[in-house]
Parts: structure tokens; sequence; C-alpha cells
């Protein structure tokens, strides 16, 4: 994974309300960490490998993903991907009391990095 990846991850991660973290950077490796302990750590970097599939879908069909979210009962998970190929997944409890402020800042630091 890059520094710039790295040093981001251990700055802004992690907030209230993340469950874990997964990320891939441009050559491809990944790394995690579960906040939560009903989360672990292979689940998270194998749904990140596959969400990253469902992205790559869509740019066959000439959409260019920039962000994506799904939402499920307990979670929500969301995916940045940056244009050289690193990506984010942020696995947030979805509670009523989280602000989906601190996730939409750190998405956006995310896909500004230099």
């Amino acid at each position: 994974m890059s520094a710039v990846l790295q040093t981001f991850c251990e700055t802004r991660l992690p907030f209230p309300g993340l469950a874990a973290w997964a990320g891939r950077g441009p050559d491809r490796n990944l790394v995690s960490q579960c906040v939560t302990n009903w989360l672990a750590p292979a689940r998270v970097e194998q749904s990140l490998t596959r969400l990253v599939l469902a992205a790559e879908s869509l740019q066959r069909q000439s959409i260019e993903p920039v962000r994506l979210c799904w939402m499920f009962e307990h979670l929500r998970i969301h995916l940045a991907l940056r244009h050289d190929g690193t990506c984010l997944a942020l696995f947030v409890e979805n509670r009523p009391d989280l602000s989906p402020a601190v996730v939409e800042g750190v998405l956006e630091d995310f896909l500004r990095l230099g």
C-alpha cells in the first residue's frame, strides 16, 4: 500500500461508528482493520475485493463510479474509488445517532489525496 494511503488511514481512522475499513493501493495490496469484534479482517478484505469488482462492472457499462454506498440492516458500506486504482471501503454502523458528515468528510479527503 502506498505511504500516502497508509498515513491517511493512520490519521483519519477510526472514527465513532466505524466498524471496519479496508483499503487497496494502486499495487492492489490490501490492508484492513476491524474496530468491532463482529467483523473479521478476511471478510472485510473479501468484501472490498467484491465491491471493487461490482464497481468495475459499472465501468464496462460506461458508468464511472467514484463513490458507492450499500445499506444493510446494521451496516452501511461506503466505497470510494480513485482514478489511480486506490480505493477505500468504510464499514459504518447503521445507527441514527451517527452524523453522515464525518463519513462524507473522510471520503472526500480520501478522494483528494495527493
